[in-house]
């Protein structure tokens, strides 16, 4: 389980918190999505995570990060790297190796991997996203899409029982984003844990969450489940952020809010 208490963190030479007073518990096995309008501090909260803040960045933080009971303070980044799998939105500065094929197995050998066994992982993760083709090509002469992509894969090969995705459809096609609610699930049934942020709430439908959070500048503003947070037309439009289509149509009609289009045809002919 992660649990944050009531963690507060500030970067350095800012005078605003980026959290503030964020407590939360995410158990194993399940899917959750944070939301919220730019700046409210999605980022932020995975790098506590995975030991970014405080280890990488520097700033001001209270309160406690635990991973499976240990305090993210008292660990380095290697070791929780261990359990804690970060995409970043941006990822063209992770990169280091000369191919594609050798940053992915980076990862798993330095865990102790054999190298077979590394090399198995990161040609099936990607196959899985459509990058196979490049496995011997440079990553940093990759695509923005396709750098996304690598970063993803890098992550998956770690095979690590938390996975946190930030933006990970930004710049996708429908193709790769079908496969990667396909990751998602295989994730959940191997009873690990996703944590993703994301902008795309048609995608996160499809993915179907365990629970959402709802962050606002920085707080904690609505936690609950897919349905009941997404479909609360309401708080999606206090947090500056458009329901889906579904529950948009169904509101124009004065129907019930639905979240995909059988559940709203269904409705429909109900009426």
């Amino acid at each position: 389980m992660i649990e944050l208490r009531d963690v507060w963190f500030k970067y350095e030479g800012t005078e605003d918190y980026a959290l503030k007073g964020i407590s939360l518990e995410i158990e194993k096995g399940v899917v959750v999505a944070i939301l919220g309008p730019n700046g409210s501090g999605k980022s932020t909260l995975l790098r506590t995570l995975n030991g970014l803040i405080p280890h990488f960045y520097s700033g001001e933080m209270k309160g406690a990060v635990l991973v499976d009971g240990v305090d993210t303070r008292d660990v380095p980044i290697s070791e929780l790297a261990k359990r804690v799998g970060l995409v970043f939105q941006n990822p063209e500065r992770m990169f280091f190796s000369p191919t594609l094929l050798d940053e992915l197995t980076f990862g798993p050998i330095n865990l102790g991997v054999d190298p077979e066994e590394a090399k198995e992982r990161a040609v099936g993760v990607a196959r899985r996203l459509h990058l196979e083709h490049l496995l011997n090509r440079p990553p940093w002469n990759l695509s923005g899409g396709e750098m996304k992509r690598a970063s993803i894969a890098a992550v998956l090969t770690m095979e690590t029982p938390y996975v946190a995705l930030d933006e990970p459809t930004q710049g996708q096609d429908v193709k790769t984003k079908e496969a990667l609610i396909e990751i998602v699930d295989d994730l959940r049934r191997e009873e690990r844990t996703v944590i993703v942020v994301s902008h795309d709430v048609e995608w996160l439908v499809d993915v179907s969450p365990d629970s959402v959070i709802l962050l606002d500048d920085g707080r904690i503003v609505a936690v609950g489940s897919g349905e009941e947070i997404l479909t609360d037309v309401e708080i999606m439009r206090r947090c500056s952020l458009f329901p889906p289509i579904c529950v948009q149509v169904a509101r124009r009609v004065g129907l019930p809010p639905k979240l995909t289009p059988s559940s709203l045809l269904s409705c429909i002919l109900e009426r």
